[in-house]
This record gives C-alpha cells, sequence and structure tokens, in this order.
C-alpha cells in the first residue's frame, strides 16, 4: 500500500462512501495523505479534513474538472489546493463549480430521455436518491440501470449506453482542458493531468498544457503494470511535470482499487508533495508582489 493517495472520490461526486467513511478506509489502509477529489464539487472536504485530524490523515484539498479537448478526447484536470477553508471560501471558484454541477444535472435528465426511448425507463426521484448529496451523473444512472436488470454491472452500463460515444450520449457544457488548468490556478491552485493513458497522445497533450500551467501528471495510476508506468514516468520527468499517482477509488465500479492501493512509492510520494507545496509557495508569493 502507497503512503499517498490523492485522487478519489466520494458521494458529493460520482462515488459510495461518505467523506469521513473514505478518510477511515483509506487510514486503515496505512495512506498518510489523502487527496479527495470530488468532480465538479468541494462539499465533503470539510468533513474530509475532519475525519482526517482524527485519523492522523493530512487531507489534500482537491477537486476535478472535466475538459473536452479539440482531439475528441475526455480529459480530466486535477486541482490541488494549499488549505481547505481557502478554497471553500472562494467564490467565484464555487460559483464556476456548481454552473458545472447544473450542466451535469441537466444532461442526467437527457439520458433518462434518450434510455425511455430505448425501453430501459428510470425513475427520476430514485436517482436523487442514490445521488444523495450529489448531482445526478453517468454512475448513478448506471447503478439503477443495474437496479432495474437491464444491464448486469456498472461496467456493461457504461460499455453498451453511457460512454461518451454510446446511444445515449448528451451534450455538456464545453469546458477546454487550456481553460480547466485557468480555474484551476486561479483558485491558487495546482494543476495535474489525471491519468493520462485514456487520453489517444498523452506528449500532445502535456505539450499542449504545459504552457498554460500544468504543473504534474497522474503517472502512477490504479492498477497500471510498471511497463505501462514508464513511459508516464518518463514523459513526467522530461517535461519537468511532478509526478502523482492516485487509486481513483469511487467504490462503485468492478475494477476498483483501493485507497493506497497503487504502486506510489514513499520517495515518489514526498516528492510530489513538496512539488505542491513549491508551487503553493509560488503563487503565494506572486500574489504578495505589487502588480
Amino acid at each position: 500500500m502507497a503512503l499517498g493517495d490523492f485522487h478519489t472520490h466520494t458521494h458529493h461526486s460520482d462515488g459510495l462512501l461518505a467523506p469521513a467513511e473514505l478518510v477511515r478506509r483509506a487510514a486503515a489502509n496505512g495512506v498518510k495523505i489523502l487527496a479527495v477529489t470530488d468532480h465538479d464539487t468541494t462539499a465533503g472536504l470539510a468533513e474530509a479534513e475532519a475525519a482526517a485530524r482524527s485519523a492522523n490523515v493530512r487531507l489534500v484539498a482537491g477537486v476535478e474538472l472535466s475538459a473536452d479537448g479539440d482531439d475528441g478526447a475526455d480529459y480530466h484536470l486535477l486541482g490541488y489546493f494549499p488549505s481547505v477553508p481557502a478554497i471553500l471560501a472562494n467564490g467565484t471558484f464555487q460559483d464556476q463549480l456548481h454552473a458545472y454541477r447544473v450542466g451535469r444535472q441537466q444532461r442526467g435528465r437527457v439520458i433518462l430521455e434518450k434510455l425511455a426511448t430505448l425501453g430501459m425507463p428510470l425513475d427520476w426521484e430514485h436517482l436523487l436518491a442514490i445521488a444523495g448529496p450529489a448531482a445526478v451523473g453517468r454512475p448513478h444512472i448506471a447503478q439503477a440501470m443495474v437496479e432495474q436488470g437491464y444491464v448486469a454491472s456498472v461496467r456493461e452500463a457504461f460499455d453498451r449506453y453511457l460512454r461518451d460515444d454510446g446511444p445515449v450520449t448528451a451534450e455538456r457544457e464545453k469546458l477546454p482542458p487550456r481553460r480547466a488548468v485557468d480555474l484551476i490556478r486561479a483558485a491558487g491552485g495546482v494543476a495535474v493531468l489525471a491519468h493520462p493513458c485514456f487520453l489517444p497522445n498523452p506528449a500532445a497533450a502535456v505539450t499542449a498544457l504545459k504552457p498554460a500551467g500544468l504543473a504534474g501528471l497522474e503517472v502512477y495510476y490504479k492498477n497500471l503494470s510498471s511497463e505501462e508506468i514508464d513511459p508516464f514516468a518518463a514523459l513526467a520527468e522530461s517535461t519537468d511535470l511532478i509526478a502523482s499517482g492516485g487509486s481513483d477509488y469511487h467504490g462503485i465500479h468492478d475494477d476498483e482499487r483501493d485507497p493506497g492501493d497503487i504502486p506510489f512509492a514513499d520517495a515518489t510520494v514526498y516528492r510530489f508533495v513538496d512539488g505542491l507545496e513549491a508551487r503553493w509557495q509560488a503563487t503565494a508569493q506572486l500574489a504578495r508582489e505589487p502588480q
């Protein structure tokens, strides 16, 4: 188990566990530094931080933003912030996150309409109950599809219907990757490109986003083998990006890795944390300098 995990989700977005439950699960696995990175929301951070103090875990305030590249690929940017109170009090950033959550909810309604035309009706109120404090998203719809017997698993729901180019795909507000990096940096955060293994050309993505302020790359992701990790580690080193690692834990998928169950060596964890702190300090110094 790794002592650091910088990509996890709670029930405030598309995860299963409450923030305190996630922290306790991570702590039980030996995780000492944990980032909670829910999609388009920081609502779980206060609870997670309180639980982290009790569990002797350092919490890193995080968020995950989805973006649409010109190449048609789905980019995910992880933002890491120096403190929970600061990001919760950033009204401009919170307003933008709220707008994205509204868009996610609207997208969910369109997907339901399309599923109904395919003979798979779902009840919106039941979806709201499944989602709990989160905006209704595709993982919640997938769970409802399993409950109704339309598919055998969440993975099947995505593979057959809910994938980006699937039969019930729905448009949402487009967020260019560079804009996602800008939003994170403007809020005092450090932007890291999540799971580059899912992108058609990770090197081109880094080349495009590095000038915008991209600072890190999620190298040690989930269940990648050492042979799969090596090219991303080399890419991070050659482009002077800090190498991150994350389980992308949700608690609902068939191929889950538990928090901390990633090949992320202790020394590399500390290098990533040192890189975060150096960039936070540089951002704070820049903000103090007269313009």
